[in-house]
C-alpha cells in the first residue's frame, strides 16, 4: 500500500562524510557536516506514538508480504541460556510481567527475506522505498529503533547486519553472511536499560488495531523469554459488492479520484490472553467479528501535481487505492459492549479500541497502515493512502501539494460514509416498512437501529487536526445530488421534509413525517450539526394549520390540537385562531363538521349530564367528548360560548325544531314539557341569575306548564291554593295532575320564579271586594301581610293606584270618599298638628310604625312624612302657630328625612323667622343671619329659640355678605368712636372672609371719624395713623393719629392704615406744603434734619413722589450774600424745583458765581439726593474755555511732575473710591503729556446767567485722544490745581474731597504717605516694572520687532500682564481666600489692571473702572484651602491663649500670610454672571465666559441639588424668601458669599470641595454648620457694609437668635452628641471671627 512519508529529511539532510574543500577560480565549495548521533537522537528516534518501534517493525512485515510475525521480551537470564535449554527446563512458575525487567526485544517476521536493494537502503537515511504499494520501507522509520537500543541487529536469508557507533557520534554498520539461509527476518534490539515487558492488556489492544487494516499481516505472537503471553490473528471473510445510490458523485472536487465500488466483507479476530496471575496454562481466548467497507479508487491526477507528489515523498502515486473503513452494526456494538464486560475492569479486552466509539468519536483513528494519533470524528477508523507528516502521526494538510492529495482522499473517506449509511439505512427502512406490515417482532426496533445509525455518523470535532473531520463532513453531506435521508414517524424521508419531534404535535400530526423523542434526545449534535440544505426544522404553526386543512381529526386528536393551541398562547389573537377554526375539520360519528361552525360547548360540571341526549341538539355544539377535556375558560378563548340550560331552552323553542317532531314540541306534548321541566328544576340552584333570567324569558307566554285544565302559559297557571272560601268560586288552572310531573319545594320555588302564580292576582280580590263589600280595606291589607312576599309588582302597582283608603275625621261637609294610600298620612298626633289628611283606622289596635301592617302601607305609598316642597309650604303658612310647628319639624327632620333639601330651590321663599330692631317676621335666605350681633346694626337675624337649630344646613349665613356691609357702612359710616369701635370690631371678627380686593376698597372708604364731634372729619383708612402712645412731635402735628382699642386698631390696620409714617409720607406731606413743613419743622436746622432722612432712606421713597419732589418747588435751595459792613455771609432759602438748584462740586467755581446760585445744602448725602432729584453739578453749569496755550521748551518739572502722575496715581486710584474714573487711567508716558507754558488763562461761563469770568491759573488738563495733556505754568507749580485739573479729567467734575486727596499725595512725601497706610512700596515696585515694560515694549516696536501678538513669547508675557480684577469692598461682601499664595507677577502695575479692566467692560459699564482696587498678593492662586488646614489654624488660635506674647504674634502672621481681607468681596461688576437655570426657585449663576457653561445644569445637577437642598433648609431656619438666594460658580478667586443689594450670593464651588462628598454619605451636619454661619454672615451685611465690631456684634446676635432651631435641625440621638455638636459650632464661630480679625 503506497503511504509515504514528507521526505523533508531528504531535502534537507545528506550522507554523512568528512569536509572536502575543492579549490575552484574565485570561490570554495563545502559539503554539510552532519552529527549523526544528534540527528538520529532528536530527530529520527524521537517519535511522538505510542509502541513506535513495533509499529514500524509490523508495517514493515506487511510491507514484505509477511503472514505471521513473532515478539519476543527476553530477559538477561534468558539469553545467557543455550538454545533449546529453556525447553528441557520445564514450565516453571512465570515472573512477574510488571516487576521483571527485559535485556532484549527480539522482533521477527515470516515471509520475504531483505533483497540486495533492501540491504543497500537499510544504512542510509531518508531512503525509502520506491514502490508505490508499499509504506515506507525503513526510509526513516528503521532508526526508530535507536529510541531503545543502541546497537539494533538485523538479519535476514543469508546475510546480517549490526550497527555500532564511534567516536561518541558517528554510525557505523557491518554486514556479514551467514551460514544458513533464515526465512524469519529478524531485529534484535539489546536495550539501552533493562525495563519490564509493557502491559499485556495495553500492547494486546495495540496490536489488535494495529493488523486491523494491514494487508496481508494476519498473525502477530508475544513472548515472554520462551513463553506465549498472546496471540492476534486474523480472519478475512468473503467481500460483498454493495450498491453506490446513483445520487452520489463519485468524482472527487478537482477530479483526481473515483470511486469504482464499495464493497464490505465481515473480519474475524481471534485473541489468546494469559491473564494474570501469569500461568501458560490459563490463556484467555475472546473474538470479535467486524465489518470492514473498502472503496476502489481510481486514481488520475494532472502532470503537475504527479510532479509535485514526487518531488515531496519520492515516490509517484498509485494507480489504484483502496480506502478502508469500519462499521459496527447495532447488534455487533451491543455484543461487543456485553463481551467488554466479561472482562475484568483491570485487564480489558484486547479488542476493546476497535469497538465503535458512539460518545464523541475520540477513540476512533486514521490509519495509514498503523493508527496514527488523527481521530476521524465519527464512530468508526479507517484507512487509505494518505500522505502523513514525517512522524507518521497526523495527515499532512500543511503542504500546499500534499493537503490537495489528502483532501480528496478524504472527499473519498466521505463519500464511503454515506454509501453505507445509505445502505445501512435501507436495512432501517426494510425493517420499519416490516413492522408497519405487521411483521413480528420488538416495538420501535427500527428506531433503535437508526438510532445506533445515527450516533455511528454524528460527526464530532477531530483531533489534533479539526480540519479532517470539517472535510469528511462537507464530503458526506456534499457528495449527494439530494439532502441526507432519515428515519421519520412515517418511514424514511428527506431530511428538510421530516420535522423534529413535538410531544404534543405528534399526538395530532400523525401523517406529518417526524423524528421519534429518543432519536431527538440522544442524536441533538446530529441534528445540530446538519447543514443548511439538510436542516430538520422545528414545527410552524403554518404548518400545522396546512396539516390540519387536508386532514381530519378524532376526538382524541382534537383534543391534543386544542391542547397544543391553548399551550402556545395563540389563542390571544382571535385573528389566528380563526385561521385554525377555518381549517381544523373534526371526524365524528355524524360526519365531518368543521370547527369554524362550533358556537358552543357543554361543560359537563353544569348541564353536560342532564340534558336529554336523545332530544334535539344544535350542530354548531361542539361533542361533550371533546369538551370534558378542557375548562370553561379555555373553550371561550376560541369564541365559543357555553351551551347553557338557557341556550338549550332557545334551541328547543325555535320553530323549525319545533315543528320537525310533534313529540320534541314542550307547547303540544306533555311528556316532553315535564322532562324539559324537570331537567331545568334539576339544576337551577347550580344556574346564575343571568341564565335564569334567559330561561324565564324563554317560556314566557309559552303555553308549557302541565296544569288541571291543559299545558298553560307560567303567568296564567297557579301552585296548589290552601283551603279559603275567598277562592272557592274561582275556576283557575292548578300545576300538576300528571305522573310524570313531581311537584316538590324545588319545583315550586322553579315554576314561582319562570312566572307560576303562588296566589290570586290581587286585582281579582280588589274586584271582589269592591262587589260584594264583604272585605274591608283593613281585611285585604291583613290577608295580603301574610302573602307579601310572594306578591307580584303588577300586585303592588294596582294596590298602589286603587282607592281603598278612608280618610279621619271628616268634616260634615265632606263625602266619604275613598283615597289612595300616598294620600294620607300615618294617625299620628305630629301630623293631625301640622293639619294633613290621616287615614281611618276606627276598630283598630293603635299604630305601630315598625309593624307589618304599617310596613305595608308604607311599600303601597302612605307618606311616612310631609314632602319637602310641603313642610315648607306650611313653614311660610300666616298660621303663627302653624307656622313654628312646621319650622321645628322641618329642622328636627333635616338630617333624616331631608337630606335633599337644597337652600337655593327655596331662595324666594319667606319661611325663616326673623327679628330687627323693628320686630319679627319671615324673611327669605339671604335677608338673615344666624350672628346676633349684626341685629344691632340694622340687620336681620335668627330669633334666639331657634339658634341651635341647624340654621347652617338650612342656607342662613351667619354674617352678612361683604357687599352689604361695604354699602351699609358707605351709606351711614359710624358717627363717633363708640360707633366706630362697634364697627370696627364687627369688621375684625369678620376680617377672614375679606379678600385683598375687599381691603383695598376698605382703606380708600372715609369710614374713620376724626376730630370733635363738632368738627367731625371722616378719612379714608390710609390717611390715619394707629397711636402707639408716643411719636414725634412734628409727625403729630403733620399727621393723624387715632386709637380705638386693640382689635378696632388691628382692623384699621389691616385698611392700610400704618403705625407710624413712613418715609415715602413725609416725603408727601413735605412736597404738598414745603413751607407749613419748614415752620412745623422749627425752621431750617429741624428741615435739615428731615431732609437727611429723606437723602439716607430715598431707595424706601416711590418714584412717584421723587418725581413730584423734583418737579414741585418743594426743594430747599440756599444762596448766599454778601452784606456790607459784614464780616460774614447772609443765606436766603426758597424752596425752588429741581431746575433751579445747583449742586456744588467745584469750590473754586463756586467762588466765582456765588451770587447767582441757590445750591443745596453742602453735605455731601444731601448732595447725592439732590442730584438723584435731578439737580445739576457745578460743573456741568459752567463752560470752561483756556486761551491759547504757548508751549515752550519741556522743563526738569515736567519731567518730574510727569513721573510723580505716574507713580503714585495708582495709589489715588486705589483709596479714593467716590466716583468711578470716566477714562483710561494713565499708566504710561504715552498716555501722560505734561508740557509747559508761560501762562494760563482760563475764562468760565455760568450758563444760566450768562456771567462771565476769567482766571489765571497755575495747571489745567484736556484730554487728546487715548492720552491726558497737563498743561503748567512755568511760573510755579501747584499740585492742589494740578490735582484739580485731573480729577476733572479722570472724574468730569472736580470734588473738592478727590482734589484735596490727590494733591496730599503728589505733593506729600513717601514716608508721610506710609505712616498713613497708603502701600508704598507695592505701588512704587508696580509703577517701576511697569515703567520698564512699557519702555521695552516701546524699543521693540521701533525696532521693527518680529514678536506678534500669536507669538509664544508674546503670549506668555500677556499672560503674565493679565490683571486679576479686584473689587470694591461693598455692602455684602463675605469672601474667603482659601488659596495658597502666590508671589508670582505679583508687581504687575494697578495702570496696567485699570486699563485692562476698561477694555474688559468696554463702553457699556463705563462706570466699573472706578470701583477697582488691586488684588491681593494671595488670590493668584485658585486652589480652596483644605478643612484640615482651616482646622488647624483654629486649634492654633486657641492654643495662642496659653502662649507668651511673641509666641502668639507668631501665630498670627503665620496665619496672615495665607489669608486676606476678600473673604466676602462682590465682584467689580455683578452683571458679569450669567444665569444659567434654576433650582427649586434658587436662581444658577456662572461667570460670563466659563467654558461648558451650558452642559454646567447637567453635569453638576448631584452637587447642586444637594448644595440647594441644605441652603433651602437654612432659609427656613432664618424665614428668608429662596428668592433672595443665589448659587454661583467661578472657576477662581476667593469668595465663598457676597451680599449685593439684598441677594446673598454662595459659591458652590466650595461646596463642592468641603462639604459634598459628605452630604452624600449621607452626613448634613457640617455642611449645614457651616453655611448656617455662612448666611449669617451674609445677612449682618444687611445692617453694615464693614467688616468690623458693629458686623461682629450683629453676625453673633443672628446666629444666637437662630440657634435653637438650628439645634433642631441637628436632632442629635444622644446627650453627648449634642455637646459635641454645640462644641463644633461654636468651633466655627471662633473661626470667622478670626478669620475677620486677621
Amino acid at each position: 500500500m503506497w503511504i509515504p512519508t514528507t521526505s523533508r529529511f531528504r531535502r534537507l539532510v545528506g550522507r554523512a562524510s568528512p569536509s572536502t574543500h575543492q579549490r575552484q577560480s574565485q570561490q570554495e565549495d563545502a559539503s554539510v557536516t552532519v552529527d549523526t548521533r544528534a540527528l538520529i537522537d532528536k530527530v529520527l528516534a524521537r517519535y511522538s506514538g505510542e509502541f513506535t518501534v513495533f509499529r514500524e517493525l509490523l508495517q514493515n512485515s506487511d510491507d514484505a508480504g509477511c503472514d505471521a510475525a513473532e515478539i519476543r521480551f527476553e530477559t538477561a537470564a534468558f539469553l545467557r541460556l543455550k538454545p533449546g535449554a529453556a525447553m528441557k527446563a520445564g514450565s516453571p512458575m512465570l515472573p512477574d510481567f510488571q516487576t521483571t525487567d527485559v535485556s532484549q526485544w527480539t522482533f521477527r517476521n515470516h515471509g520475504k527475506p531483505f533483497t540486495k536493494q533492501d540491504w543497500d537502503r537499510l544504512p542510509k537515511i531518508a531512503s525509502g522505498n520506491p514502490d508505490p504499494q508499499k509504506v515506507g520501507a525503513f526510509g526513516v522509520g528503521f532508526y526508530s529503533l535507536f529510541s531503545v537500543t543502541e546497537s539494533p541487529y538485523v538479519s535476514s536469508g543469508d546475510k546480517e547486519m549490526k550497527f555500532f557507533w564511534r567516536d561518541g557520534s558517528q554510525l557505523f554498520y557491518r554486514t556479514c553472511d551467514l551460514p544458513w539461509t533464515d526465512l524469519w527476518t529478524t531485529f534484535k534490539m539489546p536495550l539501552r536499560e533493562a525495563a519490564p515487558m509493557p502491559p499485556v492488556s495495553e500492547f494486546m489492544q495495540f496490536l489488535a488495531t494495529s493488523i486491523t487494516f494491514m494487508v496481508h499481516l494476519k498473525d502477530v505472537t508475544v513472548f515472554f523469554d520462551d513463553y506465549r503471553v498472546g496471540q492476534i490473528d486474523k480472519s478475512p471473510g468473503q467481500p460483498q459488492v454493495i450498491p453506490i445510490p446513483t445520487e452520489l458523485k463519485r468524482s472527487s472536487p478537482e477530479k483526481n479520484m473515483a470511486v469504482k465500488s464499495v464493497q464490505q466483507y465481515p473480519i474475524t479476530l481471534r485473541a489468546k490472553v494469559m491473564l494474570p496471575p501469569c500461568d501458560s496454562a490459563q490463556i484467555h481466548e475472546t473474538t470479535v467479528e467486524l465489518v470492514v467497507f473498502t472503496a476502489e479508487v481510481d486514481v488520475s491526477v494532472n502532470e503537475k501535481l504527479l510532479r509535485e507528489l514526487n518531488r515531496c515523498t519520492q515516490k509517484n502515486p498509485p494507480s489504484r487505492l483502496k480506502y478502508s473503513f469500519i462499521y459496527t452494526g447495532k447488534d455487533e456494538y451491543d455484543q461487543s459492549c456485553i463481551n467488554e464486560q466479561e472482562h475484568p475492569p483491570e485487564f480489558p479486552s484486547p479488542f476493546r479500541g476497535l469497538r465503535a466509539d458512539l460518545d464523541g468519536a475520540t477513540h476512533t483513528r486514521v490509519f495509514i497502515g498503523h493508527a496514527t494519533t488523527q481521530t476521524t470524528g465519527i464512530g468508526g477508523h479507517m484507512a487509505s493512502c494518505f500522505i502523513p507528516t514525517v512522524e507518521r502521526e497526523c495527515i499532512d494538510l500543511v503542504d500546499r501539494n500534499v493537503a490537495v492529495w489528502n483532501r480528496e482522499l478524504l472527499y473519498v473517506g466521505g463519500f464511503l460514509c454515506r454509501a453505507v449509511y445509505e445502505s445501512e439505512l435501507s436495512k432501517v427502512q426494510r425493517i420499519s416498512e416490516g413492522a408497519a406490515a405487521g411483521t413480528p417482532q420488538s416495538p420501535k426496533l427500527h428506531d433503535q437501529y437508526f438510532l445506533h445509525l445515527l450516533k455511528f455518523f454524528t460527526i464530532y470535532p477531530s483531533m489534533p487536526s479539526t480540519k479532517v473531520a470539517k472535510l469528511l463532513a462537507h464530503s458526506f453531506y456534499g457528495c449527494s445530488t439530494r439532502p441526507l435521508r432519515v428515519l421519520s414517524s412515517i418511514g424514511v424521508r428527506e431530511a428538510p421534509d421530516v420535522r423534529a419531534f413535538d410531544p404534543v404535535l405528534a399526538k395530532f400530526l400523525k401523517a406529518l413525517p417526524m423524528l421519534s423523542e429518543d432519536i431527538m434526545q440522544d442524536c441533538s449534535h446530529f441534528i445540530a450539526g446538519l447543514p443548511a440544505s439538510h436542516k430538520i426544522r422545528t414545527i410552524t404553526a403554518s404548518e400545522v394549520l396546512h396539516y390540519l386543512r387536508h386532514h381530519a381529526l378524532d376526538a382524541e386528536e382534537l383534543v391534543a390540537c386544542l391542547r397544543w393551541w391553548i399551550a402556545a398562547g395563540r389563542n390571544d389573537s382571535s385573528s389566528r385562531t380563526a385561521d385554525l377554526l377555518n381549517v381544523t375539520t373534526f371526524r365524528g360519528t355524524c360526519g365531518t363538521i368543521r370547527l369554524a361552525s362550533i358556537t358552543y360547548f357543554i361543560d359537563p360540571r353544569a348541564i353536560g349530564l342532564n340534558i336529554p341526549h336523545d332530544g334535539p341538539l344544535p350542530l354548531s355544539l361542539i361533542p361533550l367528548t371533546v369538551s370534558k377535556y378542557f375548562d370553561p375558560k379555555e373553550l371561550i378563548s376560541f369564541g365559543w360560548k357555553e351551551f347553557t340550560i338557557a341556550s338549550w331552552l332557545q334551541h328547543i323553542s325555535r320553530p323549525d325544531v319545533m315543528s320537525a317532531q310533534e313529540e320534541y314540541d314542550f307547547t303540544r306534548s306533555v311528556d316532553w314539557a315535564c322532562l324539559v321541566l324537570s331537567t331545568v328544576c334539576r339544576i337551577w340552584p347550580k344556574l346564575s341569575e343571568d341564565i335564569r333570567g334567559e330561561s324565564r324569558e324563554v317560556v314566557r307566554n309559552k303555553p308549557c306548564i302541565p296544569t288541571s285544565k291543559g299545558l298553560y302559559s307560567p303567568e296564567r297557571s297557579y301552585l296548589p291554593i290552601a283551603d279559603n272560601a275567598l277562592f272557592h268560586h274561582l275556576d283557575l288552572p292548578i300545576v300538576g295532575h300528571h305522573s310524570r310531573f313531581e311537584i316538590d319545594e324545588n319545583m315550586k320555588e322553579f315554576l314561582l320564579f319562570i312566572g307560576v302564580r303562588k296566589n290570586p292576582p290581587v286585582q281579582l280580590l280588589l274586584n271582589q271586594m269592591l262587589t260584594t263589600g264583604d272585605w274591608t280595606a283593613l281585611d285585604l291589607i291583613d290577608y295580603l301581610i301574610q302573602k307579601e312576599s310572594s306578591m307580584s309588582s303588577e300586585d303592588l302597582t294596582a294596590l298602589e293606584s286603587s282607592a281603598i283608603f278612608i280618610k279621619e275625621n271628616l268634616q260634615s261637609n265632606e263625602e266619604n270618599t275613598r283615597h289612595r294610600a300616598c294620600e294620607l298620612y300615618p294617625p299620628m298626633d305630629t301630623f293631625r298638628k301640622l293639619g294633613l289628611p290621616v287615614m281611618d283606622r276606627s276598630g283598630m289596635s293603635e299604630w305601630w310604625d315598625a309593624s307589618p301592617e304599617a310596613q305595608l302601607l308604607y311599600r303601597l305609598g302612605l307618606n311616612r312624612f310631609p314632602p319637602l316642597p310641603k313642610i315648607v309650604e306650611l313653614c311660610s303658612s300666616s298660621d303663627i302657630g302653624l307656622q313654628g310647628t312646621a319650622f321645628v319639624y322641618l329642622c328636627n327632620n333635616l338630617h333624616s328625612q331631608y337630606l335633599h333639601y337644597h337652600p337655593e330651590n327655596f331662595r324666594d321663599v319667606e319661611f325663616i323667622p326673623a327679628q330687627s330692631k323693628g320686630g319679627a317676621r319671615l324673611r327669605k335666605l339671604g335677608e338673615v343671619y344666624s350672628c346676633t350681633r349684626w341685629k344691632s346694626l340694622g340687620f336681620y337675624v335668627v330669633p334666639d329659640r331657634y339658634q341651635s337649630a341647624p340654621l347652617h344646613q338650612l342656607g342662613v349665613m351667619q354674617h352678612p355678605p361683604t357687599s352689604k356691609l361695604f354699602d351699609l357702612l358707605e351709606k351711614s359710616p359710624p358717627r363717633d368712636e363708640k360707633a366706630a369701635i362697634h364697627w370696627f370690631e364687627a369688621l375684625f371678627d369678620h376680617m377672614a372672609s375679606f379678600s385683598a380686593l375687599d381691603l383695598t376698597k376698605l382703606s380708600g372708604l372715609p369710614i374713620v371719624p376724626t376730630g370733635s364731634p363738632g368738627a367731625l372729619k371722616l378719612l379714608p383708612p390710609t390717611r390715619c395713623y394707629l397711636d402707639q402712645g408716643t411719636k414725634p412731635v412734628l409727625y403729630a402735628k403733620l399727621f393723624v393719629f387715632v386709637n380705638f382699642g386693640t382689635k378696632a386698631n388691628r382692623f384699621l390696620g389691616a385698611c392700610g392704615s400704618k403705625n407710624k409714617p413712613s418715609i415715602d409720607d413725609v416725603a408727601e406731606v413735605l412736597t404738598n406744603n414745603p413751607e407749613r413743613f419748614f415752620e412745623l419743622a422749627g425752621g431750617y436746622e429741624g428741615f435739615l434734619v428731615e431732609l437727611r432722612k429723606l437723602a439716607y432712606q430715598s431707595h424706601d421713597i416711590s418714584n412717584e413722589s421723587l418725581h413730584k419732589m423734583s418737579h414741585s418747588p418743594a426743594l430747599l435751595g440756599l444762596r448766599r450774600k454778601k452784606t456790607e459792613g459784614k464780616a460774614g455771609w447772609d443765606y436766603e432759602h426758597q424752596f425752588l424745583t429741581y431746575q433751579g438748584v445747583t449742586v456744588v462740586d467745584n469750590n473754586n467755581d463756586y467762588q466765582l458765581f456765588s451770587d447767582y446760585l441757590f445750591i443745596a445744602p453742602q453735605e455731601e448725602a444731601l448732595e447725592r439726593f439732590y442730584a438723584s432729584l435731578g439737580c445739576r453739578y457745578l460743573s456741568e453749569a459752567v463752560k470752561e474755555r483756556c486761551s491759547d496755550l504757548h508751549e515752550i521748551p519741556a522743563t526738569k518739572t515736567c519731567s518730574k511732575v510727569q513721573s510723580l502722575i505716574l507713580e503714585r496715581l495708582p495709589l489715588f486710584i486705589q483709596n479714593y473710591t467716590d466716583t468711578k474714573p470716566r477714562v483710561t487711567i494713565p499708566s504710561s508716558p504715552d498716555h501722560l503729556k505734561v508740557k509747559a507754558c508761560n501762562r494760563i488763562l482760563v475764562s468760565k461761563i455760568l450758563v444760566a446767567g450768562n456771567v462771565k469770568r476769567i482766571k489765571d491759573v497755575r495747571a489745567t488738563a484736556r484730554s487728546k485722544g487715548d492720552a491726558i495733556e497737563l498743561w503748567i505754568s512755568d511760573a510755579s507749580c501747584d499740585m492742589y490745581e494740578i490735582a484739580t485739573s485731573l480729577c476733572r479729567i479722570l472724574f468730569g467734575v472736580s470734588k473738592t474731597n478727590a482734589a484735596v486727596l490727590l494733591g496730599t499725595i503728589l505733593s506729600a512725601d513717601l514716608e508721610f504717605l506710609e505712616r498713613r497706610g497708603f502701600l508704598v512700596d507695592q505701588i512704587s515696585q508696580q509703577h517701576t516694572d511697569t515703567y520698564e515694560e512699557g519702555s521695552e515694549a516701546m524699543k521693540r516696536r521701533s525696532a521693527g520687532s518680529s514678536w506678534t501678538a500669536d507669538s509664544p513669547q508674546q503670549t506668555m508675557l500677556d499672560t503674565q500682564r493679565t490683571p486679576q480684577l479686584g473689587c470694591e469692598g461693598l455692602p455684602g461682601s463675605f469672601a474667603a481666600s482659601p488659596q495658597r499664595p502666590s508671589l508670582s507677577h505679583a508687581a504687575d502695575s494697578v495702570s496696567w489692571k485699570i486699563r485692562e479692566a476698561s477694555n474688559v467692560f468696554g463702553d457699556e459699564f463705563p462706570d466699573a473702572v472706578g470701583r477697582l482696587t488691586p488684588l491681593s498678593l494671595s488670590r493668584a492662586s485658585c486652589e480652596v484651602i483644605s478643612q484640615s488646614y482651616i482646622r488647624n489654624i483654629v486649634e492654633k488660635a486657641i492654643e495662642a491663649c496659653r502662649l507668651e506674647g511673641k509666641q502668639r504674634l507668631g501665630v498670627r502672621s503665620e496665619t496672615s500670610q495665607y489669608l486676606s481681607n476678600t473673604f466676602c468681596r462682590m465682584p467689580a461688576n455683578v452683571r458679569c454672571f450669567r444665569r444659567i437655570g434654576e433650582v427649586k426657585n434658587i436662581q444658577v449663576c456662572v461667570d460670563e465666559g466659563m467654558p461648558g457653561a451650558e452642559t454646567f445644569m447637567e453635569r453638576m445637577h448631584g452637587p447642586l441639588s444637594r448644595f440647594v437642598d441644605v441652603i433651602t433648609t437654612l432659609s427656613e431656619i432664618y424665614r428668608i424668601s429662596t428668592s433672595t438666594l443665589r448659587v454661583f460658580y467661578d472657576v477662581s478667586g476667593g469668595r465663598i458669599a457676597f451680599n449685593c443689594g439684598g441677594i446673598i450670593y454662595l459659591n458652590l464651588r466650595y461646596f463642592e470641595i468641603w462639604h459634598d462628598e459628605q452630604v452624600k454619605n449621607g452626613n448634613r451636619q457640617n455642611a449645614q454648620m457651616s453655611w448656617f454661619l455662612a448666611l449669617a454672615h451674609e445677612i449682618a451685611h444687611n445692617l453694615t457694609d464693614q467688616h468690623n465690631s458693629d458686623h461682629e456684634f450683629w453676625f453673633s446676635a443672628i446666629c444666637e437668635a437662630h440657634l435653637v432651631a438650628f439645634s433642631r435641625l441637628l436632632r442629635p440621638t444622644n446627650t453627648r452628641f449634642q455637646n459635641v455638636l454645640w462644641l463644633a459650632l461654636t468651633v466655627l464661630v471662633i473661626l470667622f471671627v478670626v478669620l475677620h480679625a486677621l
